[in-house]
């Protein structure tokens, strides 16, 4: 009977106010987590604060990451990196590495800082086989995202040259979508032939992508 009374309120109105006046109640934060998850309330600032006493007495890779995340949906990006990284020191495992490194990659793509996100991306890849295409969809998504970023404005071919490199991260993602979506914005054959190019010529992108790519075009 006293298990039917509990739900998303009680914690929130009985068992939180408790637990913010004695922040050291181990017991109390582990109740409020079980009931959240139970009751699905893991929504609730109660099970943050939760989350937040068991993070500092008995930090787990679960706890950090999952507080990151939480930061970063409410748009707190400076603590979200913050337990990223922390996190990052729990981490056990190879995945578990590489999930981080995929989480910072979405942050500072989110943020705006692409070439952070590109890097973190890549070690993603680079220390999980099993994260490698998501994170290449990653770059992928980053470089179709930098026509701003990268318009010279001086030639067409220069600046389409960012959707063979976004083409080549989303081959190596196996992702036939973002292949196609990039392939429909590479430069045509006239635009080719008006600057003195050819199909099969190397060409850097420049800008932060800073890619060597084979020259091809869409039609």
């Amino acid at each position: 009977m006293a298990m039917e009374i509990i739900d998303c309120d009680f914690i929130e109105k009985n068992m939180a106010p408790k637990l913010a006046a004695d922040p050291s109640n181990m017991q109390l934060a582990q109740q409020i987590f079980q009931y959240s998850i139970q009751y699905k309330c893991t929504t609730s600032p109660a099970f943050m604060t939760a989350l937040e006493v068991i993070d500092q007495n008995d930090p787990t890779f679960s706890t950090s990451q999952v507080i990151a995340r939480r930061y970063q949906q409410t748009g707190d990006f400076a603590k979200a990196e913050e337990m990223f990284q922390k996190a990052l020191t729990l981490a056990t495992t190879d995945v578990e590495k590489g999930e981080v490194h995929l989480d910072l990659a979405k942050l500072h793509s989110g943020q705006g800082r692409k070439s952070q996100a590109r890097a973190s991306a890549l070690k993603a890849a680079e220390v999980s086989s099993d994260l490698a295409t998501e994170a290449w969809t990653v770059i992928g998504n980053l470089y179709l995202s930098s026509t701003n970023d990268c318009k010279g404005g001086q030639s067409r071919v220069k600046d389409y040259s960012i959707f063979i490199a976004a083409y080549d991260a989303f081959a190596k993602a196996g992702n036939s979508q973002g292949m196609a979506q990039a392939k429909a914005r590479f430069p045509s054959k006239e635009e080719l032939f008006t600057e003195g190019f050819q199909v099969g010529e190397t060409m850097n992108t420049g800008c932060w992508i800073g890619q060597t790519v084979t020259l091809a075009t869409r039609d």
